[in-house]
């Protein structure tokens, strides 16, 4: 059933492979400017390429703005040759982690069960998983269907608790570099779907708990429609969230002041 509770409203930004130590430096400080007061507002996630993280991270130290990785390895182990574990994102000062992005799943044949073991290495290291879920390409028809199978294995083995720890970002494959998201019915949908599977799995606190973000092709133009469904808790984007003044834009919009 659709959520009738407020979260915390959310905005996260994935720079991708974008922006050296110098260009994320100068994006934190224009960021933390535009949104001033809005950063206690808002939970804002910047997720920086894995070299600008400890930079990034220091410049946030006095900031409400928490910093987040694209991925980890989840082991076992330390003998993993250019792989990044969660211990040393935690230790790097990372409070937040994007787990399961197409990009993955396209790229190095990710699967949910691997999504789940990210999902356990990092809470294991206190660190809050961001599972991205959405249905593929070729089920744009079967939301439901696709969204019902990918669930239970990406949060096997969780407890409620663990899942109030977490946010998802429901991503269809099919709105990633497009030039407008998915329908504001379409998105509203798809978080309700979510969020009574979690309702149903691990019960309402759980699911009044955890924050469900919409990514895939978000800009300030579209945002306002997209925030306007119930169940969905705030935006993530890619190339807007590597412009701060448009992700100011977008932070404002998710606070309700845009």
């Amino acid at each position: 059933m659709p959520s009738t509770t407020r979260r915390a409203p959310m905005a996260i930004a994935n720079w991708k492979m974008a922006m050296t130590i110098f260009e994320s430096l100068a994006y934190t400080r224009a960021l933390a400017a535009l949104v001033g007061p809005l950063a206690e507002a808002v939970t804002i996630v910047l997720c920086p390429a894995y070299t600008a993280l400890h930079a990034v991270g220091l410049a946030l130290q006095d900031t409400p703005i928490a910093l987040g990785a694209q991925d980890l390895h989840p082991g076992p182990g330390e003998a993993h040759t250019g792989a990044v574990s969660a211990p040393l994102l935690a230790d790097v000062g990372c409070q937040w982690v994007l787990l399961g992005h197409w990009e993955l799943r396209r790229g190095r044949g990710e699967d949910d069960e691997a999504v789940n073991a990210k999902v356990h290495a990092a809470l294991q290291a206190n660190l809050r998983p961001i599972p991205l879920i959405g249905e593929g390409a070729g089920e744009r028809e079967q939301v439901e269907k696709a969204l019902l199978a990918r669930l239970p294995t990406i949060f096997a083995g969780c407890t409620p608790d663990q899942v109030s720890r977490t946010a998802l970002v429901y991503e269809p494959e099919w709105t990633i570099g497009v030039a407008e998201p998915a329908s504001p019915d379409h998105v509203a949908r798809g978080c309700r779907i979510i969020r009574g599977w979690i309702e149903d799995s691990f019960g309402v606190p759980a699911a009044g708990a955890i924050p469900i973000v919409y990514g895939g092709s978000v800009a300030p133009a579209f945002a306002a429609e997209l925030l306007a469904a119930p169940d969905v808790d705030g935006l993530g984007a890619s190339r807007k969230g590597r412009d701060p003044q448009a992700f100011s834009e977008i932070v404002a919009l998710v606070a309700g002041q845009g």
